[in-house]
């Protein structure tokens, strides 16, 4: 019983301490870096990000914990009022396939060709649900929901559409 009260405390103070380091450490240096970042930008503990020089964050937004952007020379768009749930990816990059002569982890990024890594854009009053995947060229209208879980390969338009995880519409609102 005593071990695991002790355990417990234990959890809760290392529980505590990465939270205090991720949003009095962490996050204020991640958004000094990216290449723009608005006001009231909350991302969740665990994240990884690649290529900061090429993000740009608007207003109020809130990337939820294992929180994933990785970009090498394409840009990636957030507009305001974006949220996320948990274990959001966004990749603007692809490897080459048309080089067969060597493997592919040998072809260096200066070797890509421009189709290899396209933007991805987010637009404003977004909610992006739990595990949900953003791929190369991806355009998310403003006022979208995309259900958790999707993995989105094409543009999710038209504004006020809710997309399930086959990243087919599901429903539009009328305004």
């Amino acid at each position: 019983m005593e071990e695991a009260v002790g355990m417990k405390f234990l959890y809760r103070l290392l529980d505590g301490a990465s939270r205090a380091w991720n949003k009095l450490v962490l996050s204020p240096c991640l958004k000094r870096s990216f290449a723009s970042c608005g006001e009231n930008v909350s991302i969740g503990r665990r994240f990884e990000i690649a290529g900061v020089e090429n993000i740009h964050m608007g207003h109020d937004i809130y990337l939820g914990p294992g929180a994933t952007l990785i970009t090498s020379r394409a840009k990636i768009e957030v507009g305001d009022y974006v949220m996320s749930g948990p274990n959001l990816t966004v990749i603007t990059g692809d490897h080459r396939t048309d080089v067969l002569d060597r493997p592919m982890m040998s072809i260096t990024d200066a070797e890509k060709l421009p189709e290899n890594d396209q933007d991805v854009v987010i637009g404003s009053d977004v909610w992006l649900g739990s595990g949900v995947t953003l791929l190369k060229g991806v355009h998310v209208a403003d006022h979208c929901v995309v259900a958790a879980g999707a993995v989105v390969t094409k543009d999710v338009q038209p504004e006020f559409s809710i997309w399930g995880g086959d990243t087919r519409p599901r429903n539009r609102i009328a305004v």
